[in-house]
Formats: C-alpha cells, structure tokens, sequence
C-alpha cells in the first residue's frame, strides 16, 4: 500500500481534537533517509501522530515534519549542524557520531540525545542466483571488483557495510566493490534491469525495494542468509545482533533467513525542551498500533526495546516518561 494512503488509513483510527491554529506551536523537523527505505514512512508516521495528537490540543502544540536525507551519516551531521531537531539514526552511527569516533574521528557530536528505540534496521543483501553457490552473505566476497550499490553516498548502510565485509575477510571496506550510490528503488530497479551485480538494502522488514526486485526477479535471485560461523564473526564487539525473516514476507522467499540487524533509534538534540520530548515520547508508546500500522518494522518498537542498542545519553524528557512506566534507567544513560 502508498505510504501516503497508509498513514492516512490509520490516521482515520486516532481520535482527535478540532484543528487548532497555528501561532502558538512549535515547529520541529525529523530527518529520515530516501523515500524507498524504511527511515522515511517511519518518520512520516511519528510525524503524522505527533501532528494528530500534538498539535491539535488547545495550548503547547507540537509539530513535527519528516525531511527526506541521505540517512544515518547524514542524520548524524544534520542534527549537529541545526538543521533539524531529530532524526532517525542507525545506533552504530549514533554512537560514533557522538563520541567522534570512525567516520566522525576527532569530531564528536555530543548534543545527541537518544529518545527511543524504533524498529531493527536489518541486512538484506540481494544477488543473481549464479553468483550465490551457497546462498550465504559470505558469497559477496565472491563480488569483488563487480558491480555492487551498499547505499547512497555517505548513508549509514554505507559506512556500515564497509566495516560489515571486512569482518568477513575482505581486505579494505572502500574499493572492494565496484560501487556506485543510489537510493534504495533506484538500486532496485538496476538490479532489475541488469545493471548491477548484487545491492545491499538495509532498512526496517519490510523493505518496499526489497519487494520490489523480489518479485521482478522472483527465481532468479536470493537473499542472503548467515550461517552461525558468519553470525559470530559479524556481531563480535558490535551492535548488530541475530534477525529471522520469516518465510513469506518477500515474493519467492519460502523459507525464513538468518541475517543480522541493529536497531535503529529516534534521536534528538539536546537543546529540544524537556516536555517536548516527553510528550513525542509517550504520544508514540500510547499509540504503537497507529505506528506499527504506518510501517511492519515497528513490530520491534516495544517499553521493552526502548533502551536497546542505545550507547549514548537519553534525553531528559525521554527519562521522565521510561521512569513513569516504572522502567530502570542505566546510570551510562542518564543525562549529565
């Protein structure tokens, strides 16, 4: 279903007060990543709620705008520089933006808050059946010097890549490949029409370009799964953690598929007021069927979740709404 007429579907089922006027609210903007991904119907959705619920009562009106970017590695540099006040960000790159660490090192951006955690992003490797002998993502390491998209230029998936297939034995992450960038349909379609060798499309299960050179290609090619050896040479040290596709969720997948998956957090800046936190925070936890309705990946948005994969600071309004639904805060994520 059109994400539009998604949100739209579920935004029938919110009950909501008389549309308010405008001069008294407070205007806030979420970065996302590329409309084909799953960043973006998610942050539409979180941005319809807060719209809904927010920004229709009669006083202290919140309003939030989803703003399409390239995605975590841009997010990361978009929140730092002002130019929006959230963002959906990979938890891998959140932790090294803040600390200034890889692609960020000697440059820390420690005005990110974490809010929440939101839906797991997951790895989703599709390549030619002839070129995947055991069906397994050690098969990309088959793929040197051959023409492969891992994300659009300077993305999380990107970056993350790079260091993903060097754990498996590639040795350099830039350059392995013959890359281009694209964003997630553009990659999709050229794989379709046989421009590409293999593409990476990391994001929230279900991913629309996922299904989209599933079922163009349906027989032809496979995704990739993760063997127990692979499993542990890939998640050691790291944020990523073992994920099951379940059978069925693309065209021609018949059974599940083993692959990894971090999750992906809603973070802020740390100059958003308090109650604006703590209100986006628990208009999402008091709405999870409207969210989980916009985009199937926020299955994974659970109160138990809601901490995971988060490395740095949470924002105080977050920790006031965790504390009133009786949630231990880690004292390494307290603010300062």
């Amino acid at each position: 279903m059109n994400i539009f007429r998604s949100v739209a579907a579920a935004a029938i089922s919110l009950v909501v007060a008389t549309a308010a006027t405008a001069q008294d609210t407070r205007d806030y903007l979420v970065a996302t990543a590329g409309t084909g991904g799953s960043f973006y119907p998610v942050g539409v959705g979180i941005a319809t709620l807060v719209k809904l619920k927010l920004g229709t009562r009669e006083e202290n009106k919140i309003n939030l705008s989803a703003l399409t970017s390239q995605g975590s590695y841009d997010n990361v540099n978009i929140l730092s520089d002002g130019r929006a006040q959230f963002g959906i960000i990979q938890s891998l790159m959140t932790d090294f933006g803040y600390h200034g660490t890889n692609d960020f090192d000697g440059s820390p951006r420690d005005n990110l808050r974490a809010v929440s955690a939101l839906m797991f992003n997951t790895n989703q490797f599709i390549t030619f059946n002839d070129k995947a002998p055991t069906g397994t993502i050690s098969d990309i390491l088959g793929l040197e010097g051959q023409k492969v998209v891992l994300g659009a230029k300077n993305s999380g998936g990107l970056l993350e890549y790079r260091m993903f297939i060097q754990k498996l034995g590639a040795p350099k992450g830039e350059g392995f490949f013959d890359e281009s960038y694209m964003g997630f349909r553009q990659r999709a379609e050229a794989l379709i029409n046989g421009n590409l060798d293999g593409i990476n499309l990391t994001s929230g299960v279900p991913n629309s370009s996922v299904t989209l050179a599933m079922s163009s290609l349906q027989g032809k090619v496979k995704l990739l799964g993760f063997s127990d050896e692979e499993l542990a040479k890939v998640t050691d040290g790291t944020v990523w953690g073992p994920y099951t596709i379940p059978a069925g969720t693309y065209p021609g997948q018949d059974e599940t598929v083993q692959t990894v998956a971090q999750p992906n957090l809603l973070v802020s800046t740390a100059d958003v007021p308090e109650d604006v936190v703590y209100d986006i925070t628990k208009a999402m936890y008091e709405n999870l069927p409207f969210l989980q309705s916009v985009h199937g990946s926020l299955k994974d948005m659970t109160p138990e979740n809601a901490m995971k994969g988060v490395t740095i600071p949470l924002h105080p309004g977050a920790v006031r709404y965790y504390e009133e639904m009786g949630l231990t805060i880690p004292d390494h994520l307290l603010p300062s």
